[in-house]
């Protein structure tokens, strides 16, 4: 589970720091859109995994760092656990308003630096889900919706990354505060 420790920084950190030139103007910063935390589960997958937010002072740092040329307004991590084992992370991180995540080419954006090696997209419950596994065994997947987008990692032999994904998109969807990208999903 250290690799996936090691891994998750420059996975959160390539999608923080993504900058688009088009993506944003340069007038006066907005005030942070909060992540609704109401879409991460406290568990999934019939109670077997349960969510806590990593709330450690190196992790909410790593959210606040580079305000200006980042895309990203803010940021949440949980770790995504079986019993004390850690399997796994969820980022959920709003962007930026005027970031235009209809555009393939500002998605990729985040994307690109996170999804290293053979990207497969893939529907989960509806949503497009774009995936990569890596040598090690670690699965990641990103996933958009209306001003915001996901990062799963996991790593397990026990849970695939598509089905934790799924329980969370299915768990997502029944809450008010996830609302689809129109052009990434289609209803089931």
């Amino acid at each position: 589970m250290r690799k996936l420790r090691r891994r998750l920084a420059p996975a959160a950190l390539a999608a923080l720091f993504a900058t688009t030139a088009s993506a944003c103007g340069g007038g006066p910063q907005a005030a942070p859109v909060p992540v609704p935390t109401a879409l991460a589960p406290t568990a999934v997958l019939g109670g077997s995994l349960h969510f806590y937010r990593n709330t450690a002072p190196y992790t909410v740092a790593a959210f606040r760092q580079d305000k200006k040329d980042s895309l990203i307004s803010d940021g949440q991590l949980w770790e995504i656990r079986r019993a004390d084992r850690l399997i796994g992370t969820l980022e959920i991180a709003t962007v930026k308003p005027g970031v235009n995540l209809a555009k393939s080419s500002v998605r990729s954006s985040f994307t690109t630096p996170i999804l290293i090696g053979a990207q497969s997209d893939i529907r989960l419950s509806g949503q497009e889900v774009a995936t990569v596994s890596s040598e090690d065994g670690v699965s990641t997947l990103v996933w958009f919706g209306r001003g915001l987008f996901e990062v799963v990692e996991l790593k397990d032999t026990v849970v695939t990354g598509p089905q934790l994904a799924t329980a969370i998109i299915q768990w997502q969807q029944t809450r008010p505060e996830w609302s689809p990208l129109p052009e990434l999903y289609t209803p089931i």
